[in-house]
């Protein structure tokens, strides 16, 4: 049935052309299309907010103004004019675009200082710039690990990190979500097999699925005892979280914090890009051999000083003003969502996660939800396991008490309603599952 493939029934394609090799999939999509259950088409109509207003793939507009939980903009600095004007000033004095490489002359002032500033807040030697997040965690994989390296990572590390692995070396080992005790018994094991050659432990301090971190202290315990090097990726808690905006770097002493840090600017500080942040030989060696950031694009003078104007307020006590605003919406939607029976995954963080599980009855609920007026991104197969479908609440300070509640409202509403169309559908026989889904839904 439509409602119950996922992408991984197309995993193997068949046939010599493209139409051919492609079509069935398409077709799967175009069903989920026809039942409003493909929500991936969505585009904004206003600017980002804890309210907007919002088209359909088809470019039409949806018709209530929405309570929007799909959004990532952590601190609402997205909406801060002070971030507007940096950008018109940024245009005004550099103009829109670098032109170049950041080997090529891409560099600029606002680049230049957007690099001081993380080694500064990051107390680190170097930085170097991406143009996007994934680009970051995938270059700097790249550009560090070699053929005859091992990469130990957990296996719910980000895409451009497990894909980074993969495409550097042959030996690249999972370990299970958070677990130090499987962390240490893989780290043996490679030691032993591999003696001479780099030992890698790849991690996140806020796992953006799952909305939980590990314990860097022991991560760090391990890699001394091991001589494994360490990178650490914070996308979701860098500037968000902790009292100084550090997130997890904040529970260890600088002495234990990883080897190398990376992170985007994509979550918190309203522009696309991202960064890496480690020694000055680590900066020389990626600047050559990290193939992102030799072939691509410096980030504009726009993106550079819009992230710079950010950090400014970010790593401030307005900042620490913000964060406060902040966890006290998260607690506000985790508590929302616990005391009306809903499945809450993970620590408090700028992510609430809010598990469905089968695939089926998230797509219907996204559905139920989107018509009452509340967003919040369906997660599905591959970025989560078969099964475990969840939607990925996302908070802003901006967040109001009233909006809080009347979404976790919505979406046990919308979960419980999908639940018994769902189960009434798999006690039909299967030629008649898609008349009754259409009936229902369209």
């Amino acid at each position: 049935m439509t409602l119950q493939k996922s992408v991984l029934h197309f995993s193997r394609l068949e046939g010599t052309s493209l139409e051919e090799r492609h079509q069935p999939f398409s077709t799967w999509i175009q069903e989920r299309r026809n039942l409003q259950v493909f929500p991936f088409g969505r585009s904004l109509l206003s600017q980002v907010g804890s309210s907007v207003r919002v088209a359909g793939e088809d470019g039409q507009e949806l018709d209530p103004t929405f309570i929007n939980f799909a959004s990532q903009d952590y601190l609402g600095l997205a909406q801060d004019p002070r971030v507007a004007e940096a950008a018109h000033v940024a245009i005004a004095g550099f103009g829109v675009h670098s032109a170049g490489s950041p080997v090529l002359l891409g560099r600029h002032q606002a680049y230049r200082a957007l690099e001081a500033q993380l080694c500064c807040v990051l107390n680190r030697e170097r930085c170097i710039l991406y143009p996007t997040g994934w680009a970051a965690g995938f270059g700097v994989v790249t550009g560090l690990v070699r053929p005859g390296d091992t990469v130990v990572m957990d296996a719910y590390a980000h895409n451009c990190l497990q894909v980074g692995a993969r495409s550097a070396t042959s030996s690249v080992l999972l370990f299970p979500h958070n677990d130090m005790q499987r962390l240490e018994q893989t780290l043996a094991n490679a030691r032993r097999k591999n003696a001479r050659n780099g030992l890698f432990i790849v991690i996140e301090s806020l796992y953006s699925m799952d909305a939980d971190g590990p314990d860097l202290q022991q991560v760090h315990q391990l890699a001394k005892e091991y001589g494994a090097i360490t990178i650490l990726d914070m996308a979701h808690d860098f500037g968000a979280t902790g009292e100084r905006g550090l997130g997890l770097l904040e529970t260890v002493p600088d002495d234990q914090r990883p080897d190398v840090i990376m992170g985007s600017f994509s979550k918190t500080f309203a522009s696309n890009g991202g960064f890496v942040a480690a020694s000055a030989s680590v900066h020389d060696y990626l600047m050559c051999n990290s193939h992102p950031y030799v072939f691509s694009n410096a980030l504009s003078p726009m993106q550079a000083s819009v992230v710079l104007q950010c950090m400014d307020i970010a790593f401030s006590g307005e900042g620490n003003h913000l964060r406060h605003l902040l966890m006290k919406c998260i607690l506000n939607l985790r508590v929302a969502m616990e005391s009306r029976g809903n499945t809450v995954l993970g620590d408090a963080s700028p992510i609430v996660p809010v598990e469905i599980g089968d695939e089926a009855t998230a797509r219907v609920t996204g559905r139920l939800m989107q018509e009452r007026g509340v967003l919040a991104n369906l997660v599905e197969y591959p970025a989560v396991p078969f099964g475990k479908a969840r939607f990925r609440f996302q908070v802003m300070p901006t967040h109001a008490p009233e909006a809080i509640e009347r979404a976790a409202d919505i979406m046990t509403a919308a979960h419980a309603e999908a639940k018994d169309l769902v189960k009434e559908l798999l006690g039909r026989p299967q030629d008649e599952q898609q008349e009754r889904v259409e009936a229902a839904l369209v």
